[in-house]
């Protein structure tokens, strides 16, 4: 069932990982398979022994026809002997029934042996000259006076290509650090599991992953650069004057050219026009005199594409009329110039709102 774990979090990490998966067609690959005294226990009712062969059993029938798949079992025929390590089928194309036959008659008996269990798997498929993975399924440590996280780095420093991936059946949480340095080291994955419950859940997803192959993952296709626009206008306006903007082209009859205050948030429209299907127009200088932009407005998404600076200043204009009037008799005035044709000339009492 590790093994089904394992294969989910390679799904994971397939983008990041440069190893190959171990379905993957043409590889060798050997199952290092834990036979030792404690497979017997039992989870939810159920041996680890009954369990892990069920799952191999899964793997195996939707395994890569084509992979040269072996197993190596330990454990499994003397009690205290830490030599107890065979090849049971040596890496070669993958014959289904010989192969679920083969792990379905092994009784656990013994120790656990893994660092020369590993080394066995590695040294059966001349992991120093073609690439290879092991995966190794147990419920234990190291009980062999040997070191798995050394022999795994001398492993991954000599291999052309070696990795390990590693499942920790139903170990304790500090156990598991003795056997995940055994991933680590190799650039494999270690997956702890912990009953049997969600060792079956992972299978059918462990079945749909068996042929990922490694890929590199396509590039997030770049954003096409927004089209060259620019806009232009004079330099100053008068407050409230009308005053010419120009444009090098629209890009769509709705878009806008606005002036709006220097830095105003993306999007700001203020006073505008729509760009039609010309390229130029007259906008309306603000009431405020002040530092502001030109702007050429998308329509779709409000992005700005072209600015140019303005500066607004206080229109100059002075007024004139008689000193007196009769009420309700017409009177001359003047005004120095026009501003804008929608301006006006009032006459209000004196001190009135601004706007009266």
């Amino acid at each position: 069932m590790k093994l089904g774990a394992l294969r989910l979090a390679e799904m994971a990490l397939v983008g990041s990982m440069t190893c190959a998966a171990a379905a993957h067609a043409a590889d060798d690959v050997v199952i290092v398979y834990d036979a030792s005294g404690s497979m017997w226990g039992q989870i939810d009712g159920t041996s680890k022994i009954e369990i892990a062969r069920d799952v191999l059993t899964g793997l195996v029938n939707d395994w890569d026809k084509d992979t040269n798949l072996g197993l190596v079992a330990y454990g499994h025929r003397s009690k205290g002997d830490c030599t107890d390590i065979e090849t049971l089928i040596a890496p070669g194309p993958l014959h289904k029934s010989d192969f679920i036959e083969t792990v379905n008659v092994i009784k656990p008996v013994g120790k656990t042996p893994i660092s020369a269990a590993v080394q066995q798997a590695a040294e059966l498929m001349s992991y120093r000259d073609s690439s290879s993975t092991v995966v190794l399924i147990s419920d234990g440590v190291e009980t062999c006076n040997a070191d798995p996280c050394a022999l795994s780095a001398e492993l991954a420093k000599q291999g052309m290509n070696f990795t390990a991936h590693v499942v920790g059946f139903d170990l304790k949480e500090e156990e598991n650090a003795n056997l995940s340095c055994i991933a680590e080291n190799t650039g494999g994955v270690f997956v702890p599991a912990s009953n049997a419950a969600e060792l079956h859940g992972a299978l059918d997803q462990v079945q749909s992953a068996m042929d990922l192959k490694p890929v590199t993952p396509e590039p997030e296709p770049e954003e096409p650069p927004p089209p060259e626009v620019t806009v232009s206008g004079p330099a100053q306006a008068t407050t409230g004057a009308a005053f010419d903007v120009s444009w090098s082209k629209t890009i769509n009859p709705r878009d806008m050219v606005a002036i709006v205050p220097t830095g105003a948030d993306e999007g700001t429209r203020a006073t505008y026009l729509r760009t039609e299907d010309r390229t130029e127009g007259s906008l309306k200088a603000p009431a405020e005199p002040g530092l502001y932009e030109i702007r050429y407005i998308l329509d779709v998404g409000s992005k700005t594409l072209a600015t140019a600076p303005i500066e607004v200043v206080e229109a100059e204009v002075t007024v004139s009329g008689p000193p007196q009037a009769t009420t309700g008799a017409g009177f001359d005035v003047s005004w120095s110039k026009t501003i804008n044709p929608r301006d006006m000339v009032a006459i209000v009492p004196t001190g009135a709102d601004e706007g009266t």
